[in-house]
Formats: C-alpha cells, structure tokens, sequence
C-alpha cells in the first residue's frame, strides 16, 4: 500500500514549518529576553544542529522496527518539546527546547524518504520527490505569513502553539493513513558495529557523496537566506513580521515553480540532466544576489528576487540530488536517507551560524553565504561518478 503523498509531505514539511512558522517572531524574542541578533539565533542553529545528529538514530530504527514506529516516536517527542517551546521561561530554555523539538521533527523527513525508496522505482523517484517538494512548499509559503500574523496578534509564544496544533493534526493523519512500507525488518539495524560499517560504505560511495554533497551545499545556500532574511527584511528594510512574511513568501513561490516544472521534466530528462540544469542554475543565481547588491544596492527586490530565482533551481536539484543518493540503497534505505539528512542539515546549522555572527542589515553577509553555497555545489557536480542518473 502506497501512503498518500500528501502526508509524507506533511512529514517532511514538519521540520522546514519549525523554522520558517516562527521566524517573524525572532526579534520579539530577541527582545523579550534581553539578547541580540546573534543571540536570538541560537534557536534557530541549535534547532539545526540538534535535527541533523539525531537522523543518524532515526534512519536505524526505521529499518529496525519499521517506518511507522519511527514516526510515531518522533512526533510524541515533537509535541513534547513544541509545548515546552511555548512555555519557555528563558532563552537557554527555549534553545533547549528547540534542539529536542528538532529530535521530534526529524524522523518525518527521513521515514519519508525511505517509504519513497520502498514503493517507488528509482527511475520514478525523483518526480515522486518533486511532488513531495510543491506539496510541501506550502507550508513554509504560508508558514511566515502564518507565523507573522500570530505574532502580531497573540505574541511569540503563540506560533508555538500552533505548531503544536499543527503537529497533533499530523500524528492524527499518520495513525489512519500511514501504511508499514519496509520490505523486510533489519534486525542487525541497530547493532552498533553493523550501523558503524553501513555509514563507513555509505561515505565510500562516491555516488552518494557527490549526489549527497549537491544536495547539502544547495541547501546551505537556502538555509543562508532563511538565517539572514528576517533580520534584513525587519532591520534594514523595515518591513514589520507580516511584511516579512511576505517576502519569504515570494521566495518559496519560486520553490513552488520550480517544482512544478521538476515534476513535468524530470521523467524525461532524468536525474544527472536535471542536476546539471539545477545546479548550474543554483550557481548563475545564487551570485545574481551580490551582483544585484553592487549595483543597485538594499531594496525589497535586489533582496527577494534573486532568492526567488535561487528557489526556482534550488528545486530542480534537490529532489534529484536525493533521489540519486538513496537509489543505490534499497537494502538500507533508512540508514542512506539518515546520513544525507544529518550532512545536509549539519552542514546548514554551520552555514546559519557563520552568518548569523557577520549579519548585516544590507544583506551582503546573506548573498555571500548562498553565492558561496551555490559554488561549493557547481564543484560537486564535477566529481558524480559517469553513468549515474
């Protein structure tokens, strides 16, 4: 049985609506326990770094036990934290908060990956993954207009609540809909030297190192934009939570557009032909922004244009950068979709963190970060071994 593709979206949008829901809310919280811009950033990094190593857990106990005992015990850890981010007395709580919520989230985009690779012919893959991705694209479209009307009305503890309503209606919709996909259970998945040696062959493979490393640095370079954009948009620009909202918005219409045309040209072209067009495209656009700063300096549209262009390729490579990763896997299908998880969002808290310490309301700091993303993976495109895709 085939689970609806729209609640592995769901799944998979849990983790991205964490960060993008409650991003309006970061200088209301930088002011409501007394920190900076570097300091309020903690929650959105330490959410990151605590979301990566734990999908190395995830991927293990999804072969072991099987893809719905893995979502269930994620997203009681995600309610869990997500209610103790609403009630966060202070800033280390909060931050606390947010790296165990980010334990939660992490197993939707991992078991979701994996069911793809169960019920899905390689070749058929990456279209299910683009289809995964507009879906998804929705939540985080609506996640800052969302998150920056509650803010405005209720205060930042309020985009917690409903993330936590949010996460409730998911866990609902995977008790009824979610089918056990796993062929077999692995019950050796666990084991510490046997898991040990399947990430050791995983990072031996050179065609999931160059396909999971394109997969990483073009999503550093997203992950550059959602870690500088609110303090550009509302310090340099002006622009109040909903406005900002606004413009996040605009950048993931670009998503949504770029997963649209994935979806129709990715069967036909298959995987190394569309990454070579996303990647590229990653690579021209992603110093489009600099270029756009030099010239015409801080404004709504040298900021939210380029990033729009950026999203449009950004969603032509991921989902075949995925796809690429884990076909070759069947066998351990979880174990390859934890580790391309963990590089990929421990790679980013990085990439967040490095410009979070250099922000600046102009938005150089921003475009830098997602031009050197960009570049890093116009490298990795080089070393893709010859015949994958």
């Amino acid at each position: 049985m085939t689970p609806p593709v729209s609640l592995l979206a769901a799944l998979v949008s849990l983790g991205p609506l964490s960060t993008d829901l409650y991003l309006p809310a970061l200088p209301a919280i930088a002011a409501a326990f007394g920190t900076d811009a570097a300091g309020v950033q903690w929650t959105l990094s330490g959410f990151l770094l605590g979301f990566a190593p734990a999908q190395l857990l995830y991927g293990p106990l999804a072969d072991r036990f099987g893809r719905r005992p893995a979502t269930a015990v994620g997203l009681t850890i995600y309610l869990a934290a997500t209610l103790a981010c609403a009630l966060a007395p202070s800033l280390g709580w909060l931050v606390a908060a947010r790296v165990v919520q980010a334990v939660g989230s992490c197993g939707g985009p991992v078991v979701a990956r994996a069911i793809v690779r169960d019920t899905t012919d390689p070749p058929r893959a990456a279209a299910v993954f683009a289809t995964i991705a507009g879906l998804m694209a929705l939540a985080p479209a609506a996640g800052p207009v969302l998150g920056g009307l509650v803010v405005a009305l209720a205060g930042w503890r309020a985009a917690f609540w409903l993330l936590a309503l949010l996460a409730g209606a998911i866990a609902l919709a995977a008790a009824r809909f979610l089918p056990e996909t796993v062929p077999a259970l692995d019950r050796t998945a666990l084991d510490p030297a046997r898991l040990a040696a399947a990430y050791a062959a995983l990072l031996r493979h050179r065609g999931f190192l160059s396909h999971a490393a394109i997969a990483t640095f073009t999503y550093t370079g997203l992950f550059c934009f959602i870690s500088g954009s609110s303090h550009v948009a509302q310090t340099g620009l002006g622009l109040g939570p909903q406005g900002y909202g606004l413009l996040f918005a605009a950048a993931v219409a670009g998503y949504i557009a770029g997963s649209a045309l994935a979806r129709r040209i990715s069967p036909r072209l298959g995987v190394r032909r569309m990454l070579y067009l996303g990647v590229g495209l990653c690579g021209a656009f992603g110093w489009s922004g600099p270029a756009a700063l030099a010239l015409f300096g801080s404004s709504i549209a040298t900021v939210t244009l380029p990033m729009v262009l950026y999203m449009v390729a950004f969603a032509l490579a991921q989902p075949n950068a995925q796809s690429g990763a884990v076909a070759p896997f069947p066998h351990m299908a979880g174990r390859a979709s934890a580790l391309l998880g963990f590089l990929q969002w421990g790679t980013a808290a990085f990439g967040g963190l490095a410009v979070a310490q250099a922000l600046d309301a102009e938005g150089w700091t921003m475009a830098l970060g997602i031009a050197a993303s960009a570049s890093l993976a116009v490298v990795a495109l080089a070393f893709l071994p010859r015949g994958s895709g």
